[in-house]
């Protein structure tokens, strides 16, 4: 039973993946893409997807429909290294020309945190806003990015980040939790060092 199970598992992800490539034509897909409902995702023609990309849409919570679909939306030029997971039940959007390096993980919900039942996994997802990564952004190895969040244009996100906050855009972000270390100067066409919350604030507010 073990063997039917995994050769009908694999069966319903090539049959996913053959629908979503006839839909997405002219993108281009590595090794082992693994799709769930991939009604919900759109891919530009111009599209890179690395090997061992895992792009998983949910449109229900144990058995009850969400209020509205769930979107991903991957715009023109986007390249994408490996080892991609996106997880989405509201929408992540990652807009034109964004460079995504490998092993990069967004989830745009939470399990539920009350305690009460047997398993987190009994409570309703709570969901979020979703996640929108800006054009040109360049999305470092193992970087986190939850639920609420929209990096800004051109943006930069270090490796190893975990981003639980929006990023202004034309800043550097690193950590866990991620924050501004740098903004883009145009006049100096410098990257320049930010050093307090009031400055990433006013930066915030002159560039969002």
């Amino acid at each position: 039973m073990f063997g039917l199970g995994r050769i009908r598992d694999r069966y319903y992800r090539w049959c996913e993946s053959v629908k979503f490539l006839s839909r997405n034509k002219g993108m281009r897909a590595g090794k082992n893409l693994d799709l769930r409902l991939s009604q919900y995702i759109h891919c530009a023609g111009s599209v890179v997807l690395g090997d061992n990309c895992r792009l998983y849409c949910w449109d229900a919570s144990h058995g009850k429909p969400f209020d509205r679909e769930p979107e991903i939306r991957i715009g023109e030029r986007v390249h994408v290294t490996r080892n991609l997971t996106l997880q989405c039940t509201s929408e992540i959007i990652i807009e034109d020309d964004t460079l995504l390096a490998s092993d990069i993980v967004m989830i745009d919900y939470n399990h539920g945190m009350s305690p009460l039942p047997d398993s987190y996994l009994d409570n309703d997802l709570e969901l979020t806003s979703g996640i929108h990564i800006g054009r040109g952004a360049w999305i470092g190895n193992n970087v986190i990015i939850l639920g609420g969040v929209k990096i800004g244009e051109k943006s930069i996100i270090g490796a190893g980040s975990v981003v639980t906050k929006s990023i202004p855009p034309y800043s550097i972000a690193v950590g866990n939790p991620a924050h501004v270390i740098k903004q883009y100067n145009p006049s100096t066409n410098l990257w320049e060092s930010i050093r307090t919350n009031d400055e990433v604030d006013r930066a915030a507010s002159k560039t969002m």
